[in-house]
């Protein structure tokens, strides 16, 4: 029983230790669900608002193979993996394998053809983690926006310093984002729709929503691992924001984050 997987490409060697940079904002220790067909990682923050899940097929990979009947689960320490990941040199690939003659370790080695660059290798402690993967259900939104992730990361960023809620409000031709605190003020962005790289809204449709500044941060801090973050909204129920992984269309390599709303004591 073996798993091996090799990632050349600089650019997804990034994103897949950026996976993990921010992990620690959420949980310290995760399991990576090693598939006949992916990589699947899904938990949830100490507060339980938020749930976070990262799709990895195969097809992601420049080499992924997996013998074990049907996939292994393996828990790890989020901050270590990434301080490991952080090692590699641009002109190393990565390398990442497991067998069950080593049970409780994840060996992860960074190789280069250039005699200049030193491959390293590294035996990772593994750990018992408990944690039951939830079934998510599907649900339509009634409002889908498409915007550039830095730019609203940089928006969340600047709202946290006014308040620690966040106010949505869209309709057909307007979206608007306020913060409001009695020390700080009020701060109000609002978004021309045509600035947007995709809107749409269900006809007549309006909504108010909020949601914590804090962990709404959290999710942004992946904002440079995508140039657009998808978003999903509708009232009472979780907003949905995605990163895709790649420019395919319908990308399965993606990471998924869901937030529950925020009850204002207005609304009480």
């Amino acid at each position: 029983m073996t798993i091996k997987i090799i990632i050349k490409n600089q650019q997804k060697a990034e994103q897949f230790a950026s996976i993990f940079q921010h992990v620690k904002l959420f949980t310290e220790h995760i399991n990576i669900m090693f598939e006949k067909e992916r990589i699947y990682i899904q938990s949830m923050d100490s507060a339980r608002v938020s749930i976070f899940e990262v799709f990895l097929p195969s097809s992601w990979f420049d080499i992924y193979e997996n013998t074990t009947n049907g996939g292994v689960t393996i828990g790890i320490n989020s901050t270590m993996f990434y301080k490991i990941l952080n090692t590699r040199d641009k002109l190393q690939e990565t390398q990442i394998s497991f067998d069950n003659t080593n049970q409780d370790k994840l060996f992860v080695q960074f190789v280069s053809e250039n005699k200049m660059v030193f491959d390293k290798h590294f035996e990772m402690p593994l750990l018992d983690l408990e944690y039951e993967t939830m079934t998510i259900p599907e649900f339509e939104s009634k409002a889908e926006l498409s915007i550039s992730s830095i730019n609203f990361a940089n928006i969340i960023n600047q709202l946290k310093i006014f308040g620690d809620t966040i106010d949505i409000d869209c309709d057909e031709d307007n979206i608007s984002l306020t913060s409001v605190s009695q020390e700080s003020g009020k701060m109000l962005v609002k978004i021309n729709i045509d600035d947007l790289t995709a809107y749409s809204i269900n006809e007549g449709e309006k909504m108010k929503l909020s949601f914590s500044l804090t962990n709404l941060h959290n999710i942004c801090m992946y904002s440079k691992i995508s140039k657009d973050m998808d978003i999903y909204m509708t009232e009472n129920y979780p907003i949905k924001i995605v990163y895709s992984l790649d420019d395919k269309e319908d990308s399965e390599a993606k990471l998924v984050f869901y937030l529950a709303p925020k009850i204002n004591d207005n609304d009480e």
